[in-house]
């Protein structure tokens, strides 16, 4: 009872078959054309849906799907500071609490609704840079004690965007930097002495020859800044996809993020077989490797 096929037959089955998996993807693309966008007005609004049509006669679905979230900002790849300082004035900023930790916030984009859907952690980070080195938007500290802001800056785009960074109301920024200015020394006055022992009245600047028997202010040297940074890491090939990540996001964006940096990176991978490579893997990673553009992907 087996099932006997001439060589006129098998041909077709072949072609059958080929033209069944070249159809079966562009069915299945029809099949999940319709993009669905969650988004809420308020914190206490209902959510709606939003719903656009994907063009299924394109070669991969994620850049497509990227393509039109931006197209209808869905998802924000560029960001403004005043936006970031609408934002915190509206949900975050209050009377008791002028300060905002900005970590906090970046997690908040990605748990609600009602905030705006960042591209990646890059998006708020220069967002914040940007609205560091002007006096209109926020101010930027790395702890708060007491009342007292450590690290305060206010007009300074030298920032970190770590899992300290806090930022300040621009009123409550501008109020505490005039509250703690340092005391700026005024030149000495006194008083001439006439014969009888009183003071005359008036007023004299003290010559360098009255003030030599009073301390000279000094100025601490001021430590020069790293200019330079060197960083590596083992990651353990079972987690190296979400190892990598998270070493894009903490470091390399942050990095990246400093106007004034020049970042580059650097990725070695070495593999060893005691037994030696079998011939599949050669060829699929020479193939992939010349494929991402690597600069030596050598075998020995």
């Amino acid at each position: 009872m087996r099932l006997v096929l001439g060589n006129l037959q098998a041909e077709q089955a072949k072609k059958e078959l080929e033209g069944a998996d070249d159809v079966l993807p562009r069915v299945a693309r029809e099949c999940f054309k319709w993009l669905l966008c969650p988004s809420q007005e308020n914190p206490t609004g209902k959510p709606n849906f939003e719903s656009i049509p994907l063009n299924t006669s394109g070669a991969a679905l994620g850049p497509e799907i990227e393509r039109v979230c931006i197209d209808n900002e869905w998802v924000i790849a560029t960001w403004s500071p005043i936006h970031l300082r609408a934002k915190l004035r509206e949900l975050y900023w209050k009377a008791d609490k002028p300060a905002k930790k900005a970590a906090e916030f970046w997690e908040d984009t990605m748990r609600y609704l009602y905030l705006p859907r960042l591209k990646d952690r890059c998006v708020l980070a220069q967002a914040i840079v940007k609205g560091a080195g002007t006096r209109d938007f926020f101010g930027t500290a790395y702890g708060e004690h007491e009342g007292k802001f450590d690290g305060f800056k206010f007009g300074d785009s030298n920032v970190q965007f770590d899992g300290t960074l806090l930022l300040i109301e621009p009123g409550v920024a501008n109020a505490y930097e005039a509250a703690n200015q340092p005391a700026i020394p005024t030149p000495g006055v006194t008083s001439p002495v006439t014969p009888s022992g009183q003071s005359s009245g008036t007023s004299v600047e003290k010559t360098p020859a009255t003030q030599s028997n009073q301390p000279i202010p000094t100025t601490r040297p001021v430590a020069p800044r790293p200019r330079s940074f060197h960083g590596s890491a083992e990651v353990a090939p079972a987690a190296a996809k979400m190892r990598l990540v998270q070493i894009a996001e903490e470091i390399i964006a942050i990095l990246a993020a400093d106007p004034n940096a020049a970042v580059k990176v650097n990725v070695e991978i070495q593999a060893t077989f005691p037994n030696g490579a079998q011939d599949q893997t050669k060829r699929a990673v020479s193939g992939n490797a010349n494929t991402l553009g690597f600069n030596t992907a050598e075998w020995e």
